[in-house]
């Protein structure tokens, strides 16, 4: 069966298919919410992480856990995987080379001695605000499409959304 003009174009080669633009795919899946959310994610967080990686040093487990940190210290590894989805082993061994680089330290926890509560160092801190300003001006370059009032209507959405995770995140489907 031959391709129709409209998906293929004659070359000296014979009837090649005419290639749709990459921007397609973002239309094109099956996954039309979850593959659309991955692809802006993907590039707000891979160029940034990788920056990061590079100037300062710091793998992906690392900077999700001084994120997190930043926002409540003297919490668990494994509070610091329920709120990111990174294996256990990833954030323990990113825990493990922030305690080497002096950026965080470790408490027994008062309550339960075998629980390690974790602490951002002064270091930690400054080290924080070295990258922090780079992610939140990449976010507001992503979302600077969208007006005041479709920002913060994006973003009570994101707020359901990410209420509901706990109903659906470990179902075991696949």
């Amino acid at each position: 069966m031959r391709p129709s003009r409209k998906s293929a174009r004659v070359t000296s080669k014979g009837v090649v298919p005419e290639r749709k633009p990459l921007s397609a795919v973002i239309g094109g899946t099956e996954l039309q919410i979850a593959y659309r959310m991955g692809y802006v994610l993907n590039f707000y967080r891979e160029p940034s992480f990788r920056r990061i990686e590079m100037e300062l040093g710091l793998t992906r487990p690392e900077i999700v856990t001084l994120i997190f940190l930043n926002f409540r210290e003297g919490v668990t590894a494994s509070d610091i995987c329920e709120f990111s989805g990174h294996l256990k082993a990833n954030i323990s061994r990113g825990i493990i080379a922030l305690e080497k680089k002096k950026l965080i330290r470790r408490a027994a926890d008062q309550a339960d001695s075998r629980r390690q509560q974790l602490f951002m160092t002064a270091a930690g801190r400054a080290l924080y605000a070295r990258y922090i300003p780079a992610l939140r001006d990449r976010e507001r370059a992503m979302l600077a499409c969208l007006t005041r009032t479709e920002r913060n209507e994006f973003q009570r959405l994101l707020d359901k959304l990410a209420a509901h995770v706990p109903h659906w995140a470990a179902l075991d489907e696949l």
